[in-house]
């Protein structure tokens, strides 16, 4: 069977040679926001950072042309785009190859991103399809979740789920990083205390670099507090994420702001501290904070490169505990956002749902495809 079209990452761009061999379209996937990918072209076209008067690091720069008013750090900005840099070049033949694709496909939906949405075709030129969430598609049932539990020798990992079950309903805030990100011990050690000085229920996946020791990470007895109180429940390792975030007494997620990891927050209904690294992250950062209005930011001031994560400024413990306090603590401005979340979550679900928008266009795009087959037939 010849195949009709190749869905490809974005770091294969030499599908699109084979696509054009094959005589069948390209369509690019990226596993990111509408909003990160807009943001990214308006400051390779704008060149903000240039135009600023001193162009500090400290300087605030406005991303001309979006929907919204956006605001960032030069420091915030990926390096890549500020300067030219080995990930330039590996960027040029990506980005062409886009351009050259037939369209791309989105892990995203339209209720969640529409301004973007609509913005992203008619200044980048680029046809899409919004497909996601990804992750509620593919995991449905609750059974393929629970499966993911007792993988890989892990069946220790169920005592995460009956501590939760001892904790009440919105109770405990999530703490993650994801699977790239190792931090250093000094960073470590102000999230510990932070941690511990909010006063608030935590479960805390802990990723270190490899050199550093849970000793020089962690308060002098505080793996011990943490057990003995019933406060803190530290995982060294994988984590069932997607269980974990899916329990009711989970109220809350500290993330890195990877696009995958704030989708499943999402999906859960839960609103998140935003603790951006590398890559898009501070892109998306903004649209969880200043657009969708269901983050707070911890107040990371730096673009790191993947493996620096250690560089630069640490976050103190008490901009942890502010944030934590925040989130979890019940105000006014914690109401609001988790019913901002909850109706985006009843959205995200809605839109995979047969009829929902996430449905009906890739049917659309099966429609397309066909028409375009017959086309050349």
């Amino acid at each position: 069977m010849r195949p009709d079209c190749i869905v490809s990452d974005m770091f294969f761009p030499w599908t699109l040679d084979l696509a054009d061999e094959l005589g069948i379209p390209r369509l690019a996937f990226r596993g990111t926001s509408y909003f990160s990918l807009c943001a990214e072209h308006c400051v390779r076209t704008y060149q903000p950072h240039k135009n600023s008067i001193n162009s500090d690091a400290v300087d605030i720069v406005s991303l001309p042309g979006l929907p919204h008013k956006i605001e960032m750090l030069i420091s915030q900005l990926p390096d890549w785009l500020r300067t030219t840099t080995h990930f330039t070049h590996l960027m040029e033949p990506i980005t062409e190859a886009e351009e050259k694709s037939y369209g791309i496909l989105m892990n995203s939906f339209h209720e969640l991103e529409k301004a973007y949405e609509e913005h992203f075709p008619t200044t980048i030129g680029l046809k899409s399809w919004s497909l996601g969430p990804v992750s509620l598609w593919a995991n449905q049932d609750l059974s393929e979740k629970t499966e993911r539990c007792k993988i890989s020798g892990s069946e220790d990992r169920l005592e995460v789920i009956d501590w939760l079950n001892s904790k009440p309903q919105n109770s405990v805030l999530y703490v993650s990083f994801g699977g790239l990100t190792k931090l250093p011990a000094n960073q470590l050690n102000e999230i510990a205390n932070g941690l511990e000085s909010s006063g608030h229920t935590f479960i805390w996946v802990v990723r270190k670099k490899e050199n550093d020791e849970y000793e020089q990470a962690f308060p002098k007895g505080f793996e011990e507090r943490m057990k003995e109180s019933g406060n803190g429940f530290i995982i060294k390792g994988w984590a069932p994420q997607m269980v974990i975030l899916d329990h009711p007494a989970i109220g809350g997620m500290v993330t890195h702001c990877g696009w995958n990891s704030m989708l499943e927050g999402l999906n859960s209904r839960l609103p998140m501290i935003t603790w951006p690294m590398f890559a898009e992250q501070f892109f998306n950062e903004k649209l969880l904070v200043d657009v969708l209005r269901i983050g707070v930011a911890v107040g990371v001031k730096e673009w790191r490169d993947w493996g620096n994560e250690g560089g630069g400024l640490v976050v103190k413990r008490e901009e942890v505990e502010k944030a934590v306090r925040l989130l979890m603590g019940g105000g006014e401005e914690a109401v609001d956002m988790r019913k901002r979340v909850s109706k985006l979550q009843d959205e995200a679900k809605k839109a995979v749902e047969i009829g929902g928008s996430s449905y009906s266009s890739l049917l659309a795009l099966i429609d397309e495809l066909k028409t375009l087959k017959k086309l050349k037939n």
